[in-house]
């Protein structure tokens, strides 16, 4: 499939129609590719896979499946657009090669502030578990740790870290979420290898 490639995430409940009819709804002769419908490709069943895992991360919404819908070109066709109104989740775009290479390494960074998120939830309840130790055996509650409490109850209200919101904004940047046009890539075509 040439490039740029849009991904379109929707709704898992969304009702594509057959493939001949979601090709009607692009300009003719784009390339489109639904994963368990079209011919079977590997190298765009992982970009998906990719941004899915970069979709859920970077928009904080975990709790459901989607369906995507890959084609070629620089724009969401209006059509498609109008008959899948309300279902579209989002948009990213790769744009080359050597993109698709640069967010791979990018979801080794959301795998990494993943498991620091999950370190410090870990680090909480161990806290936790070695105040109550110390409560019951001294009568005493740990009131010096001012900070270490702030900074549980933030996280408990939702704050990230700094590290955190930057990945997402990098996850975000990188794939020009939510992009409906990419006025500025109309004039490239480059084949996948």
């Amino acid at each position: 499939m040439k490039y740029p490639q849009g991904y379109i995430f929707l709704n898992e409940k969304t009702k594509l129609p057959p493939l001949d009819m979601l090709e009607k709804r692009f300009p003719a002769g784009a390339d489109i590719y639904v994963r368990g419908v079209s011919k079977a490709s590997k190298v765009l069943d992982d970009r998906i896979a990719l941004l899915e895992e970069l979709h859920r991360y970077a928009m904080k919404k975990s709790d459901y499946q989607m369906q995507s819908v890959v084609f070629c070109g620089t724009a969401v066709s209006d059509f498609f657009l109008m008959s899948s109104q309300g279902n579209i989740l989002k948009v990213y775009w790769i744009d080359s090669s050597e993109q698709a290479q640069k967010l791979k390494e990018l979801s080794k960074y959301i795998r990494c502030a993943l498991q620091v998120s999950h370190h410090i939830y870990k680090l909480q309840d161990e806290y936790a578990s070695l105040a109550k130790y110390i409560h019951r055996k001294t009568g005493q509650s740990l009131v010096g740790d001012t900070e270490i409490e702030r900074f549980f109850i933030g996280r408990n209200w939702g704050t990230t870290s700094e590290a955190e919101i930057h990945i997402r904004q990098i996850a975000k940047n990188e794939t020009r979420a939510g992009v409906l046009r990419r006025f500025d890539l109309e004039s490239e075509t480059e084949t996948l290898p």
